[in-house]
């Protein structure tokens, strides 16, 4: 403690003797490392030398806990070094943990007073420090006048000596250093009687913003409490309503158990019936396109179209990492780009990495001005793995314990990992990834889990959740969101030309339709592309050299609506309103399963998987007849 007082009273001084020089930008260059100082000084003096030591080195860190109402210390291994600013914020925060009493007590206006005291001197050096940056240390580059912020700057210190003293927050011997260190001198007398002024002034404001607050709060109550009334009220009504979605369930069921393998059908329908549904597209292709466009214009998601898992993962504390799990089609792209997006806008500094090129790109069709930093894995590796307070990764699964290790380093503060096992499709590969479960064990976090699923049509849910998936939950009807009915088709296609007239067929009757066309492999990609090129028809492709994302080939826009062409891995955490499988020739292991299961899933509305042997081969072999229609 003793080094910081003379290092605070160093800094301090050279402070105050630029000041009164009016070298003001000297001020700024040494206030900046006095106000951190002071901050560490005044922690030192709370908490005592263990416990701030602790604190300081990163090895605790200072809790709300909402059970009991009070701040507690709590032990973790070292993750983050409290730096600058931080080191005002945290003055405040070990102050309530000795002295919890001005926190719990609710009708002891000195202590409500003090808490507010508290809160708005350590927004007020946090200010004056972001300050002290821009005008000593960074850009030089601002439209602040110098010599005011320098007087309301030195001004503010005499205010807030003031009120430390009088509110005894700090001990007798550090308020005795803090008033022997080099006054301020000012031109005009009148700013040290304004100067002590500051302090009461702030804390008024907090006043009204906090009374402000609790009438919000008396609003929300009562309009909660209307809700409430009129849920009760309706209660009778939505039981015969629940009854009735019931009775509309079963004869559902019953119409998909019919048997459909007498039916012959030839090539010709493929072409969808002339009589669609004409319902209101209400399923997820609007869901999500609704969401993404409300991330895109810089507004919040609407919170109406989100089931409480999601919700609660958006309102989930920022102080705390977190790993995330939900099968595809649950939203954990848009939980991600909504989190990172919520974290910018708080002005936190934040990297969210996708896996692929291709996710990425498609990410920021919702996302096309995001302001935060946007990266895919590869180009965050070449560009020496950028730091920031936030990290945020999608398909957490892909990724080897060393890289989620990079990634956790590279979080300065908290990192947030979105997943799951079932779509962990690179091991063939080589990739030695990590399960969702080991990620937690390695992290020491709980995993939070999405369970409602909103891309999936329920026949192609049934099929890829028992028959096609591995590590995947059983089939529940009541997980599945998306009400879409259709039937995949499954075709038997004897000749290459059959099968290239075939996917030609199904682009040229969807032409506002988004169309994934998916192959197991690379060398199919440019085949296929050519193919449909001779047609006449445009599509767009992406195409590896290596494996990777070191050499690829692509001119994918997502954007358009222009049919997309690529392998089954490069598709991953992407979605389509129809998807194409063709060559289908069976998936015997777990890693070939594991790639369809990700494929069959792309889709939001429909599904076409195109096949030359001569049955049916496993896993889909085994799917009862009545989840399908079978083309010859």
């Amino acid at each position: 403690m003793e080094h910081i007082k003379e290092s605070f009273k160093h800094d301090y001084n050279l402070a105050v003797k630029s000041f009164n020089e009016k070298d003001y930008t000297s001020f700024f260059r040494n206030i900046r490392p006095a106000i951190e100082l002071l901050g560490k000084l005044a922690i030192y003096d709370i908490l005592g030398k263990s416990d701030a030591a602790d604190l300081l080195e990163g090895k605790t860190s200072v809790e709300w806990k909402r059970d009991t109402r009070t701040f507690k210390l709590i032990q973790h291994p070292p993750h983050h070094k409290p730096t600058g600013r931080e080191f005002c914020e945290l003055v405040p925060q070990v102050y309530y943990f000795k002295n919890s009493d001005v926190v719990t007590t609710r009708y002891d206006e000195n202590k409500k007073r003090l808490k507010r005291g508290l809160d708005s001197c350590a927004g007020a050096l946090s200010r004056y420090y972001s300050i002290a940056s821009e005008f000593g240390s960074h850009t030089g580059n601002t439209e602040m006048d110098e010599n005011a912020q320098a007087i309301s700057c030195a001004s503010f210190f005499m205010g807030y000596f003031d009120f430390m003293k009088s509110n005894k927050v700090l001990s007798s011997p550090t308020i005795t250093f803090l008033y022997g260190l080099d006054l301020f001198q000012y031109d005009n007398p009148s700013i040290i009687a304004e100067a002590k002024q500051r302090i009461d002034e702030l804390i008024s404001e907090i006043e009204e913003k906090e009374t402000a607050l609790l009438s919000a709060q008396k609003l929300q109550a009562e309009a909660e409490q209307e809700r409430l009334q009129a849920v009760q009220r309706t209660s009778e009504v939505e039981s015969q309503l629940e009854a009735l979605q019931n009775q509309i369930a079963e004869l559902q069921e019953q119409l998909l158990n019919r048997d459909t393998t007498k039916i012959e059908v030839n090539d010709d329908s493929i072409t969808p019936s002339t009589t669609e549904s004409t319902q209101p597209q209400t399923i997820i292709s609007r869901h999500f396109k609704e969401i993404m466009r409300g991330v895109a214009k810089g507004n919040d998601v609407d919170e109406g179209s989100m089931d409480d898992d999601q919700l609660d993962l958006i309102e989930y504390t920022t102080d705390k990492s977190m790993l995330v799990a939900g099968c595809a089609g649950s939203g954990k792209s848009v939980i991600a780009m909504h989190k990172a997006e919520q974290l910018y806008s708080d002005g936190k500094d934040v990297i969210l990495i996708a896996y692929t090129k291709s996710l990425n790109s498609f990410m920021r069709v919702g996302k096309p001005d995001a302001s935060f930093r946007f990266y895919y894995h590869y180009q965050w590796k070449k560009m020496n793995m950028p730091t920031a307070d936030y990290i945020i990764v999608d398909e957490i699964q892909d990724f080897t314990r060393e890289e989620i290790q990079d990634f956790i380093s590279a979080a300065k503060k908290c990192f947030l990992f979105f997943g799951d096992t079932a779509q962990s499709i690179y091991r063939q590969y080589g990739k030695q990834t990590m399960t969702i479960a080991q990620i937690a064990r390695m992290t020491g976090l709980n995993t939070l889990q999405l369970f409602n699923n909103y891309r999936l049509p329920r026949p192609v849910a049934k099929i890829t959740q028992n028959y096609v998936g591995v590590d995947v939950a059983e089939y529940k009807e009541k997980v599945y969101q998306n009400k879409e009915t259709e039937l995949p088709r499954f075709v038997y296609t004897q000749t290459p030309e059959d099968e290239f007239n075939s996917i030609t067929q199904i682009i040229t009757s969807h032409p506002n339709k988004s169309i994934g066309i998916l192959y197991y492999s690379n060398e199919a990609v440019l085949q296929m592309n050519k193919q449909l090129l001779d047609r006449g028809i445009q599509c767009e492709f992406k195409y590896n050299d290596t494996d990777g994302e070191k050499r690829n080939v692509s001119n994918l826009n997502f954007n358009t609506l222009i049919p997309k062409i690529m392998t089954y891995h490069s598709a991953k955490g992407l979605q389509f309103d129809i998807v194409v499988l063709p060559q289908y020739n069976g998936a015997n292991d777990v890693e070939s399963k594991k790639a369809l299961y990700v494929a069959m899933t792309r889709t939001m509305h429909k599904l076409y998987v195109l096949y030359s042997t001569p049955e049916l081969l496993s896993p889909l072999k085994e799917v009862p007849s009545h989840l399908y229609l079978k083309t010859l």
